[in-house]
């Protein structure tokens, strides 16, 4: 009974549609996916009371993804209505349109991060087996990264970029990590965050070097 009401109180609350396409062979789940599977979670939405059921996000879309009562995956169809979804133990958030990850430093602060897939379908072909694709890019404020993944049966590639952007949280404020919007967030702080950027041109580019520098400043 249980899991028909929790089914149930899940496609009241939210509207889904199928699933446009189906994970490309070769592509890991947790690439395709902002979690490694799908799991047991809590969706916290606008004017409406929260809905519980089996989720993951997909980080090609950037869409909600559940699984119905027959086991099909569905995407929800109204994802601007959703302000929360925790997942196990993880929490996201909506923000630019996008779910962001949080991880949390202190009780109201910490790291979130926006993870974006794109499937590259058109990639050239190198005589090598190679595509016309850097394999390295690193900016300010946004990690990259790209992969290739082969399907085993035809041997095809299937490229993909991987980006990430940092920014950081304090209460409802959330923010690009630059110099300026770091004295916003932690005022207290704002001689401390002006000698580290004396010394270090960037936001730190990993999600252990972002937090630890954050711990310092949100004390």
């Amino acid at each position: 009974m249980k899991s028909f009401l929790t089914a149930l109180l899940l496609m009241a609350a939210l509207t889904g549609v199928r699933a446009q396409e189906n994970v490309p062979n070769g592509v890991p789940d947790d690439v395709y996916y902002l979690m490694p599977s799908f799991a047991q979670g809590m969706v916290y939405l606008r004017g409406q009371g929260p809905a519980q059921g089996k989720l993951n996000i997909c980080a090609v879309d950037n869409t909600l993804r559940f699984i119905d009562d027959n086991g099909q995956e569905l995407a929800a169809a109204a994802n601007d209505n959703i302000v929360k979804v925790t997942i196990d133990t993880v929490t996201f958030i909506r923000h630019q349109d996008a779910f962001v990850r949080l991880h949390p430093v202190t009780d109201d602060a910490g790291i979130a991060v926006k993870r974006e897939v794109r499937i590259i379908k058109d990639a050239k072909q190198g005589a090598y087996g190679g595509t016309s694709q850097t394999s390295s890019i690193r900016e300010y404020g946004t990690l990259y990264t790209e992969g290739v993944a082969i399907e085993l049966n035809t041997n095809r590639k299937y490229p993909y970029k991987v980006s990430e952007d940092f920014f950081v949280y304090k209460g409802d404020s959330i923010l690009p990590p630059t110099k300026n919007n770091l004295k916003k967030l932690f005022p207290e702080k704002k001689d401390e965050v002006e000698a580290w950027f004396k010394t270090n041109r960037s936001f730190p580019g990993s999600i252990e070097e972002a937090g630890a520098l954050l711990a310092r400043w949100a004390q």
